[in-house]
């Protein structure tokens, strides 16, 4: 099975000469968007006016997804941009997922640091996202496309965090995914990081 979209983004997001995690407060906040698009892709949650909504009471058999989706079913109505508040539990609980898994090992406890069992794997999926980016090539799917638009607004991929681009120069790539709610969460986590990058916090 592949990795979540969201553990993809969080490997390319470890800087390989100092193992931590570059620009973190908007990785946070793409994680969080990672993990909503992943399950609207995979048809367990819509948009229904400005909101998720699941389509099923069925759980996934994923414990990260299940919990979001038991926090979806919790708190209905609440509008996406809350979502990307309070959103640093998601990295915490993924990098202990990989630590968990040896696929990760810690090298330093703050600022946290990590150690990538197969560092040239991550690395090459970076270089791969970039292509995309300078449209060297198409992404493969609706998938990769969301993991390209999130590390280029988080900066995950080894450049400044670009929130802007996902609805500018990018914005071919955002067409391209195949699912309305998962181009809505994309676009809300980028203005989200735009705004908490320029000092506005996040939009309630």
């Amino acid at each position: 099975m592949p990795d979540r979209i969201a553990v993809d983004l969080l490997r390319m997001a470890r800087d390989p000469g100092s193992g931590r995690l570059r620009h973190r407060s908007s990785l946070d906040i793409a994680l969080r968007a990672a993990l909503f698009s992943e399950l609207a892709l995979n048809g367990q949650i819509v948009d229904q006016v400005n909101a998720p909504s699941l389509t099923s009471p069925e759980p996934t058999g994923d414990r990260i997804f299940d919990g979001i989706r038991g926090a979806v079913e919790a708190r209905p109505n609440v509008t996406w941009r809350r979502w990307f508040r309070h959103v640093r539990i998601d990295r915490t609980t993924l990098s202990a997922e990989l630590v968990d898994a040896g696929r990760w090992r810690r090298t330093r406890s703050w600022p946290a640091a990590f150690a990538d069992a197969e560092a040239e794997e991550a690395q090459a999926l970076a270089f791969e996202i970039n292509r995309v980016v300078a449209f060297d090539r198409a992404p493969v799917d609706s998938r990769e496309a969301v993991l390209t638009l999130l590390a280029v607004a988080s900066g995950a991929s080894g450049r400044r965090p670009r929130p802007a681009a996902v609805r500018r120069e990018l914005k071919s790539l955002l067409d391209s995914i195949n699912h309305h709610t998962a181009q809505k969460i994309v676009v809300t986590a980028a203005t989200v990081i735009r705004r908490d990058r320029r000092g506005l916090g996040t939009v309630r």
